[in-house]
């Protein structure tokens, strides 16, 4: 019976894995997630959050959502899904949290039983029937400290590892989002005393972070110098775009006979997204945008693995690009919403020649004025 139990569990670890991996490029919907596994509230009470509720609320607390009482335990997985939420546009402090794609209206319950749905057909996962199993059988798992199908009070210490393990992913994924989005500049040395002390932890997740950051070379270190920011290297740069090219033209070849009328849909609002902000004079924001749109246009390739390495590609080109786009004052290149067009009307006609070629232009026509932007940031640092 035990043996049983403990196989199932597995295999529902697995499942939540899959639909967090799916979900990681699309915050938003990540957060609705691990809300949403959570039983000790509804649906609509969830819908009725604003922004301005997760700011307020701490980790580990419960959130008060009505008069009724308690709302969901704020996990640090729900923490950590709202942290990149804001890292990926401005938020009004009394926005709801789950808005409709009209206007200003918090998402009805409808719209999530349909996400929930697309979310399963496009993970493989649609032996859950909806929202009420979800809950039943990831829920649990969902939250600190449950490891195991069996009473959390035969095994004290189980408790004690996952929450140290949820500490080190805190401070990792808040290490790599500092670095990423340019705020931690390259060559700047990194003190894991006083990132400890800044955090509020020990140093030793900051020292275990540091060590994953330099195996994905985004940190080096130094006999005498301790820990670096790494520098932006020309060299490292162009072989970034070219495993990109590589992957990313595979993935959308695969996405373009797959893709889902609600993928399409996303995708062309993506698009208009995309065209707003290249009014708006901010790169950063840019940058964003043009992510969330080619996350979209491979989603549907049937690959968690390749997508996954692809977000680790966009995470070690980010540097680059917002240090560089953010200093400089020379015009940006123009030709990203033409390609985005015709790689929209390639997914839309199902063809993968044309979506590669289109995908391929997008990615590798502005290598020029970008080796232009860093040699003359290269020159400023001299």
């Amino acid at each position: 019976m035990d043996t049983a139990q403990n196989i199932i569990t597995e295999e529902h670890r697995k499942d939540l894995e899959q639909l967090r991996s799916f979900l990681t490029s699309r915050p938003r919907d990540l957060l609705l997630l691990e809300l949403l596994l959570q039983k000790n509230c509804t649906t609509k009470a969830i819908l009725e959050i604003r922004v301005k509720d997760l700011f307020s609320c701490e980790e580990n607390k419960s959130l008060s959502l009505t008069e009724k009482g308690e709302g969901p335990t704020i996990t640090p997985a729900i923490k950590n899904s709202f942290n990149q939420l804001l890292m990926h546009g401005d938020l009004d402090q009394e926005d709801f949290l789950f808005k409709s794609r009209k206007g200003d209206k918090q998402l009805t319950t409808t719209s999530v039983s349909r996400l929930i749905r697309t979310w399963l057909q496009k993970t493989d996962l649609e032996k859950y029937k909806g929202l009420s199993d979800l809950r039943q059988k990831l829920g649990p798992i969902a939250l600190p400290g449950n490891t195991s199908g069996g009473n959390a009070d035969s095994n004290p210490a189980s408790f004690d590892s996952v929450e140290q393990e949820s500490i080190n992913q805190i401070v990792y994924k808040k290490l790599i989002a500092n670095i990423i989005s340019g705020s931690v500049p390259p060559g700047q040395r990194l003190s894991p005393n006083k990132i400890a002390e800044q955090m509020q932890v020990s140093t030793t997740p900051v020292r275990e972070a540091l060590s994953r950051l330099e195996a994905k070379g985004f940190v080096t270190h130094h006999e005498n110098r301790g820990w670096l920011a790494s520098q932006l290297s020309r060299s490292k740069f162009k072989e970034i775009l070219h495993m990109r090219v590589l992957l990313e033209c595979e993935a959308i070849s695969l996405a373009a006979t797959r893709r889902t009328k609600e993928t399409l849909r996303d995708l062309e609002e993506a698009q208009r997204y995309y065209e707003q902000v290249d009014q708006e004079n901010d790169p950063v924001k840019l940058f964003d945008a043009n992510r969330v749109f080619h996350m979209l246009a491979y989603q549907d390739a049937g690959s968690t693995m390749m997508l996954t390495m692809i977000n680790q590609l966009w995470d070690l080109s980010s540097p680059y690009y917002q240090i560089l786009f953010r200093q400089s004052l020379v015009p940006k290149p123009t030709a990203g919403i033409d390609h985005h067009r015709k790689i929209v009307q390639a997914l839309s006609d199902n063809n993968p020649d044309e979506a590669k070629y289109w995908l391929k232009e997008d990615i590798t026509k502005p290598v020029d004025f970008v080796l232009r932007l860093f040699d003359m940031y290269a020159k400023s640092i001299e």
